[in-house]
């Protein structure tokens, strides 16, 4: 099978030669794939690396994007693929010598019109990027295997699922072309909102764990925190879209609204001492839940430190969250 990779990059100059060397060293014949670059203005060196590249490997696809989000450089890479498969992998992510192989290789044993695998935390990644890697797993963090847009990353095991994000998929072109291209007005999300179509007009995805890719993460509190946000809006417009709620889309907001409400009905009531000691009983759960998780992810990988980032990153992460549902929800326009 000829595949297309298609790399949509933005200001990655920090990752994106060690990535297009990747793809150029597979184990996979090079008569069989081809490489798209798509640049969306690049203002840090990205695009001169990319040039560079070019001129040492001329069979290199290089193309500019107007738009600048990820969506239209997608788009744009399927639209000039040569093949009749299309894999995608972010500008910051590294494959394995033999992620063509084996993603060639799991098509040939089953019924999906797409496969994917895991994305690896890389051996040189920052700390604070292997912590937030490590929160992130926790379903405390993510909801846990009931969440489609985690669950690639919450099983070592082989099976259908609803959700490959787009750092490590591949996808029949045809069925792209059948369902619809990317949402361009999706700034973040676009990977999980083309997936939900998938999923809902029948069709299935494949994770297999050998299908490796490692991908650096945000090594910033605050950008990840923002990420968080972006992420919990993209959820918000796909339920206003697809009129579809996922309940572990919405559980962070659950525990919120829950809280709001029995603090509003004990000031209505006079401040009752019942429902001031139901709402002290919810928050002392929390907090011991986020206690606990933190000392099983600090014992599991023998490391204190963990435990104080979890009480700082848990909260975070579900404030984030709950604000980019609520705003997505209520605001006209999602972005």
């Amino acid at each position: 099978m000829f595949i297309s990779i298609i790399v949509a990059v933005k200001n990655e100059e920090k990752y994106v030669r060690k990535c297009i060397d990747s793809l150029l060293n597979q184990s996979y014949p090079a008569d069989k794939y081809e490489i798209i670059v798509v640049d969306g203005f690049s203002t840090d060196g990205t695009w001169e690396i990319l040039q560079e590249l070019k001129k040492q490997n001329p069979e290199l696809r290089i193309f500019k994007n107007l738009k600048e989000n990820a969506a239209a450089g997608r788009n744009i890479g399927v639209r000039n693929a040569k093949g009749d498969y299309v894999a995608f992998i972010d500008g910051d992510a590294v494959a394995a010598t033999n992620w063509l192989e084996n993603i060639s290789k799991t098509f040939g044993k089953v019924g999906a019109v797409g496969v994917g695998g895991p994305d690896l935390l890389p051996p040189d990644s920052a700390y604070i990027s292997r912590v937030i890697g490590m929160i992130m797993a926790s379903p405390l963090a993510s909801g846990g295997k009931l969440n489609p847009s985690v669950q690639h990353i919450m099983s070592s095991q082989a099976g259908y699922v609803k959700h490959i994000p787009t750092c490590n998929l591949c996808l029949r072109k045809d069925v792209i072309e059948r369902i619809g291209y990317f949402d361009e007005d999706f700034v973040k999300g676009q990977d999980l909102e083309l997936n939900t179509r998938l999923v809902m007009a029948g069709y299935k995805l494949y994770h297999s764990p050998m299908i490796r890719v490692t991908h650096y993460r945000k090594q910033h509190i605050r950008d990840f925190t923002k990420q968080i946000y972006k992420w919990a809006k993209a959820k918000a417009a796909i339920i206003k879209k697809h009129g579809m709620i996922n309940p572990s889309y919405l559980s962070p907001v659950f525990g919120f609204v829950l809280l709001i409400v029995l603090l509003l009905t004990a000031l209505y009531l006079g401040g009752s001492p019942l429902f001031f000691l139901v709402l002290l009983l919810c928050v002392a759960i929390y907090v011991l839940l986020i206690v606990f998780e933190s000392i099983r992810i600090a014992h599991k990988n023998k490391d204190a430190r963990l435990f104080l980032y979890g009480l700082l990153l848990f909260p975070l992460i579900h404030i984030s969250y709950s604000a980019g549902i609520f705003c997505g929800l209520l605001r006209r326009k999602i972005w």
